[in-house]
Parts: C-alpha cells; structure tokens; sequence
C-alpha cells in the first residue's frame, strides 16, 4: 500500500548552554483541508448573517443592532436572515473586510513559518454566535523554532499583514459612512474608537472629505466595513499585548528573554487595572496572560537579534497603540439613558443595585 504519510523533518537547534547542536526530527501531521474549508465556510455564513443585519440597519438608518423597525435588540439575527437567504448578500461588506483582515493576520504567520522552515497549520477559523459572528482565527506551529529571530519573524508577521489590509479598509470605511441621526443614535452599545480613527478621520477632513470636514467622528454611523476594520484592529491589539504565548508575548521573549514572565506580570496587573476602571473584558484577557505568562516555546537564546528586527519590534509598539482602546465598548445606562463604560465596577454597581431594588420592592398580596 502507498505510504501517504509526510516526510519526517529533521531540525538542527544549538543549544548554547551545552554548546551542542541539538537534532529533533519530527513527523508532520497530514493536513486536515476538509476540516479547515469547513470552518472558514462556517465562518462565512455567521459573519454575513452578521453583516447582513447591519447593513440593513444602515440601509435604513436604525441604530447598529437593532431589529428591523422595533426597538428591540438583535444581537444574533439568524432567524431573521433564515427568512429569507437573500439577506445574506447584505452581508458582504461586512464579512469580507473582517475575513480579509483576520485571514491576512494568519497568513501572515503561515507564510513567514513556511518560509522559515517552521511547519505550522493553515488557519483555523472559529465560527461562533459573537457580536461580528466568529471568535477569530489561529495557526498551531507543530515544529521547533531555530532562533530567536525566527520566533521574532514569525511572531510579528502576522499583526504587520493583518495591519496594513486593515488601514485602507478602514479608510474606505470612514468614506462609506453617513451622520448619525436621532434615529439612528439610539444605541444600546457603541464602540470606544481608538487612536488610529481619530488619525484616519483627520486626514480625510484634510484631503476634502466632505463627510470628515463637516462631522466630527463621534457624529458618524460608522458604515459595516468600518465596523469590521474596528474588529479588527482591536484584535491586532489584543494579539500584541505583551505578554504570555500571544504575539505580542513571542515578540517580548525575542528582544529580551529575560523580560517576559516580568513583563507578562506587568501586562495582567495592568489588565485588571482596566477591567475595573474601562471595560470588563480585559478581565479575560488578564487570566489568559495568567494562564500563559510562565510559559514559552523552547527556543535557544543565542544568537541575539539584529538591530534591524528591533526597529521593527518599536513598529509593533506603535502599532498596538495606534489599535488598541482601553474602553473598548460601552453600554447604555438604564437609569440615565447615556453610555457608559462596561467596566467591571460598573457591572458589579449595577448588579447591587438591582439586588437592593428587588429587595425594596412589597411583596405580593397573600390569596386563599
């Protein structure tokens, strides 16, 4: 019978304590196309179904999640696109611009593995029923890294790729974008823009944009392709917090071994920091640094990088703050009707005083 299986791979690693070159020959997994097709095929669907619905809000001016000419909310309209499977042709802008920019994130690490000689799986989409319709995308790397420099490359590849597609998609967002109206204002949850919007916005009020030169950027329902290029901007700043096996965590042990399970705790504290001040999600994420801070992959510390890979690791600092927004998203007040932020404290004040306002309400007449 053929042997369908792969060819081993054989890794020759120094090993600078020892002062030995190290062999490790692995044996390469067959790729599971079927399985990676069916996700990314998954993923499409949920996001269009998600596009779907805001497009048709924007199309008629109602606020971002709404549904249809109600007041009610409609986080998961996958009843209301079932309806009717025309809907989902909405959804293009919207699907297409988030899939772009999580695809190029993760090819951006395929590619700089393969060409690294790093053996890696074809992305691996996560359809879920989240606010955008997926939970992102990721790559296992299944063989040991060379170098430091290797580790650096392939680490940062992917922020970089998922970054450049994402700036122009974010402008032609902007550019597709119509002023808010009373109507269309009536959120129950708004996105916390961050600083590279304010930067985009500023220079098309320069370049004679007449939506930009007219509106501030908070005056703007943003179009669904700048929906999806928020999304995914945000997640290059959630992939280069630095710290644990994230991006940016790959990119700390590069520069500096010794500095990331230090830097990893700094990261957490500052996390929780702003989950109770900003945006209760950081909470997740600090106990995802936790979970990860101690450990790394294997990798040997000599040689060191160059200077040029260390200009580019500055690149990835500016990138993440240019991305990243500490208040993330904020919700409305039932008490003031105004957003406000989802910070854990104010989840856990919120929660206290529904608890004391069930506790004062009368209790209900006894009947026989």
């Amino acid at each position: 019978m053929p042997d369908n299986s792969s060819p081993s791979l054989e890794y020759q690693i120094y090993d600078p304590e020892r002062q030995e070159i190290r062999v490790v020959v692995i044996q390469p997994p067959k790729r599971r196309y079927w399985l990676h097709a069916l996700l990314f095929l998954a993923t499409i669907f949920t996001t269009l179904c998600i596009g779907a619905r805001m497009q048709f809000n924007f199309n008629h001016n109602l606020p971002l999640f709404s549904s249809d000419l109600s007041q009610d909310v409609d986080y998961w309209p996958w009843a209301w696109v079932l309806q009717d499977l025309h809907r989902l042709a909405l959804g293009i802008p919207f699907s297409a611009t988030l899939l772009a920019i999580l695809g190029a994130h993760e090819m951006g690490h395929f590619v700089t593995a393969v060409r690294r000689r790093i053996f890696a799986t074809l992305p691996f989409f996560i359809p879920a029923p989240t606010l955008i319709g997926t939970l992102g995308a990721f790559i296992r790397i299944r063989s040991p890294i060379r170098s430091r420099s290797d580790l650096f490359d392939v680490g940062v590849a992917g922020p970089i790729a998922g970054f450049v597609v994402a700036v122009p998609l974010l402008f032609l967002g902007l550019m597709l974008s119509q002023p808010l109206t009373p109507a269309s204002s009536q959120i129950d949850l708004a996105f916390a823009l961050p600083l590279i919007f304010t930067l985009a916005h500023s220079l098309l009020a320069a370049g004679g944009n007449l939506l930009a030169m007219h509106f501030g950027l908070h005056d703007i329902y943003l179009h669904p392709v700048a929906i999806a290029a928020w999304f995914g901007m945000f997640a290059t700043a959630l992939n280069l917090l630095p710290g644990g096996q994230l991006d940016g965590g790959h990119i700390v042990f590069a520069v500096r071994p010794q500095w990331h399970r230090r830097v990893s705790m700094l990261s957490i504290a500052v996390l929780l920091l702003l989950s109770w001040y900003f945006w209760a999600g950081w909470l997740l994420w600090a106990v995802v640094l936790r979970m990860t801070g101690a450990r790394h992959p294997d990798v040997p510390l000599a040689p060191p990088m160059n200077q040029k890979r260390k200009w580019v690791a500055a690149l990835s600092l500016l990138m993440l703050i240019l991305s990243i927004t500490p208040t993330a998203i904020r919700e409305r007040d039932d008490d003031t009707q105004q957003l406000r932020k989802s910070s854990l404290k104010n989840v856990l004040e919120s929660i206290r005083k529904n608890r004391m306002q069930k506790q004062q309400q009368p209790a209900p007449p006894e009947t026989r």
